[in-house]
């Protein structure tokens, strides 16, 4: 059994299903099947196993946001993102939970890189989008902030079973589609 695997495997669960105070140091020790002060060897404290928890989904889901925008024209790179985004919430529900409960929460510094590095590469794609002349961006840092909201809003609807078939990805593109070319939904001919 590899113990430090264990303990953030428990840490990650714990987290996704009651948030960060019902994670104590007792309550992963426990899931982990291992003495509470075994939880020291590998960690200096709660913060520490929690944060290398966040570090691993923050490089899973970075890993997958580069390779979703490899090539292609700027649109293209936003709707893989998009859809990049809503298949990392639908494969990985408990690691998005995690994400979001200690983001709520005062480590929410710990998994902050998860929307720097989402909000940086929409901003990328957007300002790569306006210099070729493919998008209409006044501001590419405030249409990003909305970008993410939208993400973030509706990834936690769906988490919360809340339309959990919605095809957010499908819907995200056509609307941004309206708003970075500028024109009407069904427009494309006129």
């Amino acid at each position: 059994m590899d113990t430090r695997r264990s303990l953030l495997n428990a840490a990650r669960s714990l987290v996704a299903a009651k948030g960060v105070k019902a994670a104590t140091i007792a309550a992963i020790a426990e899931k982990a099947g291992v003495a509470k002060g075994l939880l020291f060897y590998y960690f200096d404290s709660k913060e520490s196993v929690i944060r290398a928890v966040a570090q691993e989904l923050d490089a899973e889901y970075t890993a997958g946001l580069r390779k979703s925008c490899l090539g292609g024209c700027a649109l293209d790179c936003l709707h893989a993102l998009f859809r990049h985004h809503f298949d990392f919430l639908d494969h990985n529900v408990e690691g998005a939970q995690f994400l979001y409960q200690s983001a709520a929460s005062r480590l929410g510094h710990g998994v902050a890189g998860f929307y720097e590095h989402l909000y940086a590469g929409v901003v990328a794609v957007l300002e790569r989008g306006a210099a070729a002349g493919e998008f209409r961006v006044a501001d590419a840092g405030e249409l990003a902030y909305m970008i993410l909201g939208s993400l973030h809003g509706i990834g936690r609807l769906k988490l919360f079973d809340f339309k959990r078939d919605y095809d957010a990805a499908s819907h995200l593109c056509v609307f941004y589609d309206t708003v970075l070319l500028g024109r009407a939904q069904g427009a494309e001919g006129s």
